[in-house]
Parts: C-alpha cells; sequence; structure tokens
C-alpha cells in the first residue's frame, strides 16, 4: 500500500536552507542577513514565503530584528536562557510538579551527576552560593515558602557549578515545578525541612572537599522520592 507523501512546504525548506547556512558559518553570528530583497531574488520565492521562512528562525533564536539603516535579520544563536525557556514552558503544559514521575526520575539521574561534577569542576565563588543558599535556609526553616525558594536556588547552584549547560538548564527549567509541587507535601513539616537542610550541608560539604564520589551518593540519598535526607547514608 502506497502511503500519502508529505510535500514540505517552500517556507520550511527554505528556511533549512538558511538554517544549515547558519550553522555552517557561511552566515556568521552577529552579521545581518542578506535584505529581503535579495533573499526573493535570489530563491525566486515570493516575498511572503520568505517572510515565514524568517519567521521560523526567529522562533527558534537563529535571527533577531534590528531596526534602523543598519539593521535587519541578524544571525544569533540560542542560548541557555533560550533552552531554560523551552523547557519550563513543556514543563508548566504538562502540568508537572515535583512528585511527577517523570520529574522525579529525571532528577534522581541527572542531580547526583551535577553534584559530582560540581564537586570537580566548582569555583570558589560557587562553592560560595551554595553555601549562602543553605544559611537562607536555617535562617527560614519556620517559614515553608522562603525556605522552599532558598532550597530551589541550592539545587540549581549545584547544577550551575557542574559547568554544563544542558544539566544546569534542565535544572533551572524544573525549578518552578519543584518549588510548586513540594509546597502542600511533606515539608510542611519542620522537622523534614530541618532533615533536607542537613543534607544539602552535607552535599556541599562534599563539593567543597571535591569528593565527588561522595557528592554523587549523598545527592543521590537526598532526591530519592520520600527520603529528604541523607540520614542513613551519613550513619545517622
Amino acid at each position: 500500500m502506497i502511503t500519502p507523501v508529505k510535500v514540505p512546504k517552500p517556507a520550511e525548506l527554505f528556511a533549512d536552507m538558511l538554517r544549515e547556512k547558519i550553522f555552517s558559518g557561511e552566515f556568521p553570528t552577529g552579521e545581518a542577513l542578506p535584505p529581503e530583497r535579495t533573499l526573493v531574488e535570489q530563491s525566486q520565492l515570493s516575498r511572503a514565503t520568505v517572510r515565514e521562512a524568517l519567521g521560523v528562525l526567529k522562533q527558534q533564536g537563529l535571527l533577531i530584528t534590528r531596526p534602523g539603516r543598519t539593521g535587519g535579520s541578524i544571525v544569533s544563536r540560542p542560548t541557555t536562557k533560550d533552552l531554560v525557556g523551552s523547557i519550563d514552558l513543556y514543563v508548566q503544559a504538562q502540568g508537572w510538579d515535583s512528585d511527577t514521575r517523570t520529574l522525579v526520575e529525571t532528577r534522581e539521574v541527572v542531580e547526583p551527576w551535577c553534584a559530582a561534577m560540581a564537586a570537580e569542576r566548582r569555583s570558589d565563588s560557587e562553592l560560595d552560593e551554595m553555601r549562602h543558599h543553605n544559611s537562607a535556609m536555617e535562617a527560614d526553616l519556620d517559614h515553608v515558602e522562603r525556605y522552599l525558594e532558598a532550597s530551589s536556588a541550592w539545587h540549581v547552584a549545584v547544577a550551575t557549578a557542574s559547568h554544563n549547560p544542558l544539566l544546569s538548564a534542565l535544572m533551572h527549567a524544573s525549578r518552578q515545578a519543584m518549588i510548586t509541587g513540594t509546597q502542600a507535601s511533606r515539608f510542611h513539616r519542620h522537622e523534614a525541612r530541618e532533615q533536607s537542610w542537613q543534607a544539602h550541608l552535607a552535599i556541599t560539604e562534599a563539593i567543597a572537599a571535591q569528593d565527588a564520589a561522595r557528592a554523587h551518593e549523598l545527592m543521590g540519598g537526598h532526591v530519592r522520592p520520600g527520603d529528604g535526607s541523607v540520614t542513613d547514608l551519613l550513619g545517622g
């Protein structure tokens, strides 16, 4: 049986062509594309089709519009902020919170390795930031919302210290889900907040000591569902 053949729209094909030229460096980052009139003449496509193709590339973060006589369609590259925004939008659209299985499994896989890499790669200033968030958690042990803000900021700081932009983007994007999903959970108990804070302290010290294996182990215990602390791993 022969299935229907889907023929790409001219705008999609032209967008693909321009994208390849951007990635190859033929159209360098920061430089303007040829004027729209030139693109129409060279491609022999309609102005509407060319504009549609340019619109696709703008949505993908590969072009920005600069007004003025020296402006036009300027070649850009997607940033970490763009990636975070896309992942965050996807997480929100799914209605996930921190207790959703998909998000839990992602954190179980990602965060221990973030901690291990942070132990190997962190700077002194990044370590200071983790300790700052730990201090904020201690100060707000009696205030759930502020505590969760500081806690999620600590997790993002660890991911940032991994110096892996993709893993860091995943943690930035899931931060709001972490806060929203835990507000009505076990973290309303003071004991749970204190245990989690103690876990953060232990993981931070493993990162400070550049003990990647220990940081990985402790973070794995910390993010495991129903755990909330690393008491067993610490021998407590």
